[in-house]
């Protein structure tokens, strides 16, 4: 009898037992949990009087008794309300913060979705005080710069050293939009711009990103978040071209959680 031997796929352990979202029900803004009530202003004022279920079993995971321990990864239909499904907790998570720093980074493939996306953002962040920025080369380069980086006001007739005023440099931006692309330019070249704060990582379009190399954006976005964290990172290089090209998921809906007690950002993964 020949024994046919089955394929197996490389799923990572923490996708095999997701929370179903059809197990939730749509929820009005009054019963939703710990919902700052400016957040609930905002929503009122984009025609949002309830969440969807995966809006509502995302922020049960996240706001809830998850409280952003772990990774996520999301799998809804489109129109289900992913975006803000991620958008809405981080946007709380960070209400609270009392510096400004560059704490949240959402990457997707194209302009179109990211302008989508900023969008969601800028409905909701400013009625709790947070600043949402673009990197999409939409505008040029320079003009992205100064809506990124705040630099320090200069007195004339005063001498500066250079590095000191490098050192003066600040993020103008609490959340960040960007295409992979224009991301690594201004990893690259923008003085000031820095992930050594970041907080939340969303990676939207995940398969598309992962399928496309686009600079190895993600290799070094995961370098520049960890640096401050070897102590803690026993992983060594195990980053690599080969693991995120034979990376699978699970074709379903739900929220899948990763791993707690992560130094590194939150990675909530968008399919």
């Amino acid at each position: 009898m020949e024994v046919v031997k089955m394929k197996s796929e490389p799923v990572l352990p923490w996708m095999r037992r997701p929370v179903d979202v059809t197990n939730f029900e749509e929820r009005t803004l009054e019963a939703v949990p710990c919902l700052d009530p400016r957040l609930k202003v905002a929503l009122q004022k984009m025609s949002i009087s309830s969440l969807f279920p995966v809006q509502l079993a995302v922020w049960q995971e996240t706001i809830g008794p998850g409280c952003f321990e772990r990774d996520l990864c999301i799998n809804s239909p489109t129109g289900s309300g992913k975006t803000l499904a991620y958008a809405l907790p981080i946007v709380q998570m960070l209400s609270n913060r009392a510096v400004k720093f560059l704490r949240a980074l959402v990457v997707l493939p194209t302009r179109d979705l990211a302008l989508q996306v900023k969008e969601v953002f800028s409905a909701i962040a400013p009625a709790v005080g947070l600043s949402v920025g673009l990197a999409v080369g939409q505008s040029s380069i320079a003009d992205e710069i100064s809506d990124l980086v705040k630099r320090p006001k200069l007195e004339a007739g005063i001498c500066y050293d250079p590095e000191d005023h490098f050192q003066d440099l600040q993020s103008a931006v609490d959340i960040l939009v960007a295409t992979p692309g224009r991301l690594m330019d201004h990893i690259n070249t923008t003085k000031g711009f820095t992930l050594e704060h970041l907080c939340y990582l969303v990676v939207d379009e995940t398969d598309r990103m992962l399928r496309e190399a686009y600079q190895a954006w993600l290799l070094t976005v995961l370098q520049l978040t960890r640096s401050n964290y070897e102590s803690h990172f026993r992983c060594g290089n195990t980053f690599n071209h080969s693991i995120f090209g034979s990376l699978k998921t699970i074709r379903r809906c739900g929220v899948e959680r990763g791993f707690k007690d992560k130094p590194y950002p939150r990675l909530v993964k968008m399919v």
